[in-house]
């Protein structure tokens, strides 16, 4: 009963977030939109900023555990890299009310430095892959954690290039090309690049 209760409050307030943004929803509402009082809500939530912590954390788990079922231990680095930037890309088609976060999120402090440690988690991730890349031969050997940090940056503004104006698409060839370029000298990729061929 707790459980559902503290679910439902979130609910409200993811709805809440989507519809009128952080600024414009309030407690009252969402405790309302939740069919409880504030009183319940705050027996949750100390406040605002709280619940809206509360909802990042939960949504970026989320985009983690999607990106790392789709990384597959027999495709290149290059593929897994794009399986990634792929399945980061579906969650949020899957759960557009949580798009709101990506827009707004660095206006609400609390989530900046929640935002900062989701980052770091990412970075490691995609750290990893170039490190594996690299050991095979399958990528160009640079400094990894500044190219997981490039990689990073630019999924990210690809992301938002994508929930402004919802041209999936042409967004995600470009990012590809990008990841394409970290092949390695005399891998299949490079060779399939010098024929003209994209490998996807």
């Amino acid at each position: 009963m707790v459980r559902d209760t503290r679910e439902r409050v979130l609910a409200a307030a993811l709805a809440e977030f989507a519809e009128q943004g952080y600024q414009g929803a309030s407690i009252e509402d969402i405790a309302a939109r939740a069919g409880l009082t504030k009183g319940a809500v705050y027996y949750y939530f100390s406040d605002k900023d709280d619940l809206a912590a509360d909802l990042h954390a939960e949504l970026w788990e989320r985009l983690g555990r999607d990106a790392n079922a789709r990384f597959d231990p027999a495709a290149s680095a290059l593929e897994n890299l794009k399986r990634v930037l792929r399945a980061f890309l579906a969650s949020l088609e899957d759960h557009a009310e949580a798009r709101f976060f990506l827009r707004d999120c660095w206006a609400v402090p609390a989530l900046v430095i929640a935002g900062r440690r989701e980052v770091e988690t990412g970075v490691a991730l995609v750290r990893f892959l170039l490190v594996e890349g690299m050991a095979r031969g399958e990528l160009a050997v640079l400094d990894p954690e500044a190219a997981a940090r490039v990689l990073l940056g630019a999924f990210t503004e690809a992301t938002l290039h994508i929930l402004t104006t919802g041209d999936a698409e042409a967004t995600v060839e470009v990012v590809e090309r990008m990841i394409d370029a970290l092949a390695a000298p005399g891998s299949a990729t490079r060779r399939h690049q010098s024929r003209g061929v994209v490998t996807r």
